[in-house]
């Protein structure tokens, strides 16, 4: 499956969104919340790959891990920001009935599949309405996180694609500089792409604007000095827009 959809995406012909719809179903079987975690020791153990969703609040986060998943409500997605108060792991592909074992402690006989990863959605920060204890907590567990995690392979930072890069962003930007492995890949991700967008055709298309392409690029080229080789991903989740690509980047925690 992880072939075709390479093929699809370097060989680009007349697939059309419900072609990359059943695809999308054939990658992402089942999936299930597995646990929150406040602390390293309440992570679930590293014995899959693990990508990883981090962003200011109200950035769209829970809405694209929706929309890569191909779920309406896997992540918990409100008018309020800065609702994910905890670094929220979902295991992709695990075995059947998984959520029957977890919510009613059954013994259910099973294995993982082996394409079987986790995605966690990472606590937002900005706009979130917390103690400021509690938010350099969240700033030390993330650093501890990110730097130690043995089975993380991808960790995505979401822009809001209106406005750019904030200074939470770049503080983000300096932490992976610093602390992020090199088997670990940094993507950077602009989201809410169809809002830049006017007219009939705004659910199909998503654009930047010169100025936030002008402050991102300086934003990476201060602060991350391997800038040239971030991959940067314009996505919607209303429309979907790169959620292939997305996919592209995914497969390295699926393949772990």
């Amino acid at each position: 499956v992880y072939s075709v959809l390479n093929a699809m995406i370097n060989l680009p012909s007349e697939n059309d969104s419900r072609a990359y719809e059943r695809l999308s179903n054939a990658l992402v079987r089942r999936v299930v919340f597995v646990t929150g975690a406040v602390g390293m020791d309440g992570c679930p153990p590293a014995d899959r790959g693990e990508a990883a969703f981090i962003g200011r609040s109200n950035v769209g986060k829970s809405s694209l891990v929706n929309m890569v998943t191909n779920r309406k409500s896997l992540a918990y997605t409100s008018k309020r920001p800065g609702k994910t108060q905890q670094f929220n792991f979902f295991a992709v592909n695990d075995k059947p009935e998984l959520e029957r074992q977890i919510r009613y402690g059954d013994d259910i006989p099973g294995e993982k599949d082996a394409d079987s990863f986790y995605i966690v959605d990472l606590p937002g920060f900005g706009y979130a309405k917390v103690p400021d204890k509690q938010r350099l907590e969240w700033a030390a567990f993330m650093g501890e996180y990110i730097s130690t995690r043995p089975n993380l392979r991808v960790l995505f930072h979401l822009v809001d694609s209106r406005h750019g890069p904030t200074e939470e962003d770049e503080l983000i930007m300096r932490q992976v500089s610093q602390s992020l492995p090199d088997y670990a890949r940094y993507v950077i991700v602009l989201t809410k792409g169809d809002k830049n967008v006017k007219g009939p055709n705004n659910k199909f298309t998503g654009k930047v604007t010169d100025q936030v392409l002008d402050r991102l690029r300086d934003s990476m080229s201060e602060h991350l000095p391997v800038h040239h080789d971030v991959p940067v991903i314009l996505t919607s989740a209303e429309s979907k827009l790169g959620r292939d690509e997305m996919w592209r980047y995914l497969c390295r925690a699926a393949t772990f």
